[in-house]
C-alpha cells in the first residue's frame, strides 16, 4: 500500500454482516488528489443487493496501544477525530449505501501501524434511521421521470442510431450529461436540430444509457445475462458522454469479472478512457502470486506493452523481475 498514490484504493474481500454483503475500500493516500495524501480515506459499501438499510455503520483504527481512534466523514476537521454516520446513494450501484470515513494524518504513523499491518473496526448496527433521509424507496422521482422514457408526445429531439430511432427530452439529457447539455443548449449545430445521428454505437448500448439517464439504473446490469463486452461497450459510452454514475457502475461489474482471459483487454479500456479504479484492480489481478508470469505468455501482453508501455513501469516497480521483451516495436 506504500506506493498506492491518491483515488488509489485497495479492497477488502467481501463479508457478511445483518443480512447484507459489505467490502471496504481503503485509500491509504485519501480518495480525492487535492488532499496530497495527509489521510486514509475508507469506503464500506453494499456488495450485493440489499435487504434492509436500518443500518448504522461506525470506523475506527485500533493504535499500538490498544484503544481507538474514530474517523471522521468529514474533511477537513483540524484536530476533531469525529465519525458522522452517512448513508447516501453509491455511486457503484443504485440503491448501495455507503459509510465515508477519513482518518486525518496519513495511515503510515507509528501509533497505528504495528508490524507492518493496521487494523481496521467496522460496527454494523441495526437502527431506526428515518425513511426520508436515506431510504432508496423514499423518492418516487426516478419513476416518474423514467416514464417519459419514450414518450413521444413530450419529447423534443429523436436520435437515430442506426435503423433505430429514439426520442428524448433534451432539459433531461442536459441536466445529466455534461456533453448532452454542450450538444443540445449550446452553440453546436445539434443545438438546432430536431434529428440528431449518433454514429459508433448500436442501438443497445445508447438505449441502455438511455435508460440509467431517465432512471438512474441499468436493468439486469449486475446479472450474468449481461455480458462483459456489452458493458464494455456501455463504459465507453459513458464515459463519451461523462455520465460518471454510469461509468461507475460498469466499472463494478468490470472489476468483478477480471479474469486471465479478459484482463488485457479490461486494462487496455481502463487506460484509454481514464479509470484509475478499473486500472488498479487488472493491476492487482496480474500481480497475483502465479498470474504474473502466464500473463506475459500471452499475445494480448504483447500487444498492450506496444501500445501502453508506461504500464510496465508500474509493474516493475511492484515485482522484481519482469520476462523482457527486446522486439516489442
Amino acid at each position: 500500500m506504500k506506493d498506492l498514490q491518491p483515488e488509489q484504493y485497495v479492497s477488502s474481500n467481501v463479508f457478511h454482516a445483518l443480512g447484507n454483503e459489505w467490502v471496504i475500500d481503503c485509500y491509504p493516500r485519501g480518495s480525492r488528489r487535492e488532499w496530497c495524501g495527509a489521510v486514509t480515506s475508507f469506503l464500506v459499501r453494499l456488495h450485493g443487493e440489499y435487504k434492509t438499510v436500518n443500518q448504522t455503520i461506525s470506523l475506527s483504527l485500533m493504535k499500538r496501544d490498544g484503544t481507538t481512534t474514530s474517523l471522521s466523514a468529514e474533511f477537513p476537521k483540524r484536530d476533531a477525530i469525529l465519525f458522522q454516520f452517512a448513508v447516501q446513494k453509491s455511486p457503484f450501484d443504485e440503491g448501495q449505501i455507503f459509510s465515508y470515513g477519513n482518518h486525518l494524518n496519513a495511515l503510515l504513523e507509528e501509533d497505528i501501524v504495528n508490524n507492518g499491518s493496521f487494523e481496521l473496526i467496522c460496527t454494523i448496527d441495526n437502527t431506526d434511521i428515518p425513511r426520508n433521509k436515506c431510504s432508496p424507496g423514499s423518492s418516487d422521482l426516478h419513476s416518474h421521470i423514467g416514464k417519459l422514457l419514450g414518450c413521444s408526445e413530450t419529447a423534443d429531439v429523436t436520435f437515430c442510431v442506426e435503423n433505430h430511432s429514439f426520442v428524448c427530452h433534451r432539459l433531461i439529457l442536459a441536466a445529466r450529461s455534461p456533453v448532452f447539455k454542450a450538444m443540445l443548449s449550446g452553440n453546436m449545430a445539434e443545438a438546432t436540430q430536431q434529428e440528431i445521428k449518433i454514429a459508433d454505437m448500436c442501438p443497445e448500448v445508447f438505449e441502455a444509457m438511455l435508460h440509467f439517464i431517465y432512471t438512474d439504473s441499468v436493468p439486469g446490469c449486475n446479472s450474468e445475462k449481461s455480458s462483459t463486452k456489452f458493458t464494455k461497450h456501455l463504459f465507453v459510452a459513458a464515459d463519451r458522454y461523462a455520465i460518471e454514475g454510469l461509468k461507475a457502475l460498469c466499472e463494478d461489474k468490470l472489476c468483478g469479472g477480471i479474469s486471465l482471459d479478459t484482463v488485457t483487454t479490461t486494462l487496455a479500456l481502463a487506460l484509454q478512457h481514464n479509470s484509475p479504479r478499473l486500472k488498479c484492480a487488472c493491476l492487482d489481478f496480474i500481480l497475483e502470486p502465479g498470474t504474473l508470469v502466464r500473463w506475459t505468455l500471452s499475445d494480448e501482453y504483447v500487444d498492450l506493452v506496444r501500445s501502453f508501455p508506461y504500464v510496465m513501469t508500474e509493474i516493475r516497480d511492484k515485482v522484481d523481475t519482469i520476462p523482457a521483451f527486446t522486439n516489442l516495436n
